[in-house]
């Protein structure tokens, strides 16, 4: 942890899985947090998933009880931009749509100070031409800070400087991952970065494995586990994630790069434009109840007919 980060308060503005996860990383380092969302509806979702998945890292012994009160009492919610306001830092971390973003970051340039840092959370957009409509005095305090999913148990961000990015900037985040006590790893402004090139592909050639047949939805995930000693199976992280992030990025990776194995698979799109988003919407390649735990394993995707999989037409 470094002792001379100035850094007793900070803005996320997007509260969906990405933006909780750095909400509660923040909090858990002591940082009084700012939490904004749109509406009044989607902000009282977001606090009541917060408070879930706390409950969640009790139940499994990650958390204490004082742990969970004090990170839920730095947290404030807020549907008012506003709260950019007097904060040395702000974490933008809405879902992966270019125009959207820069018309966040502008509102957002027009009323935080003139010091503060901005740090975009994209894995998949160019922090340049995200920072490009911003005024000149803004570019140089633009960053990307790429958090994995889930923030409070990765550790590891990665870092990303775009063409305008200035050294105090970069210094800042720095200070910031160690006191999130996250490993820094420095990438190049290309589409993907490391990690989420490499994720987007196993979960996409899972979700294909699962459409052609292959081998089931659990099959898949049993066999990534065992392989790569990890957490969660690809179609279990598709979930975690929500599948509409999932389709999202791939989208944006196979418009930008060209590459085949960021096309989204047939089944994802089908599932996407269904509503089964995942966790959130308590159905995607597993069911969920309205916490967020898992079901008990039904057949639906377990072993799907075909027919049913393959795209229209």
């Amino acid at each position: 942890m470094n002792p001379n980060l100035d850094l007793d308060r900070a803005a996320v503005v997007g509260a969906g899985t990405a933006g909780r996860g750095i909400c509660r990383a923040l909090a858990a380092a002591g940082v009084e947090v700012r939490m904004v969302e749109r509406t009044d509806a989607t902000l009282q979702r977001a606090q009541e998933a917060l408070r879930e998945g706390l409950e969640r890292d009790l139940g499994r012994w990650a958390v204490t009880e004082s742990e969970r009160d004090a990170i839920l009492a730095r947290i404030e919610g807020t549907t008012s931009l506003d709260a950019v306001r007097g904060v040395p830092i702000v974490f933008e971390a809405i879902p992966e749509d270019e125009k959207d973003k820069r018309i966040l970051l502008r509102e957002i340039d027009g009323i935080a100070d003139s010091t503060t840092i901005f740090c975009l959370n994209t894995s998949t957009l160019s922090i340049t031409a995200l920072s490009d409509g911003l005024s000149s005095e803004r570019r140089p305090l633009v960053i990307g800070m790429h958090f994995l999913h889930p923030v409070s148990r990765i550790p590891l961000v990665e870092l990303v400087r775009g063409r305008h990015t200035g050294e105090r900037a970069e210094s800042f985040a720095r200070a910031v991952a160690d006191r999130l006590e996250k490993e820094v790893m420095e990438v190049a402004e290309y589409p993907g970065y490391v990690t989420t090139r490499l994720t987007l592909t196993l979960i996409n050639e899972a979700v294909h494995l699962v459409m052609e047949g292959v081998a089931t939805r659990d099959a898949v995930d049993r066999a990534m586990k065992l392989r790569l000693g990890a957490r969660h199976g690809p179609l279990a992280l598709a979930d975690e994630i929500g599948l509409d992030s999932v389709y999202r990025a791939l989208d944006s990776l196979w418009r930008e790069l060209g590459l085949s194995q960021f096309r989204p698979a047939p089944l994802l799109r089908r599932m996407v434009n269904a509503g089964w988003l995942g966790e959130k919407s308590g159905r995607g390649f597993y069911r969920y109840d309205e916490t967020g735990r898992r079901l008990p394993v039904s057949e639906d995707l377990g072993k799907p007919p075909l027919d049913r999989l393959l795209p229209e037409g």
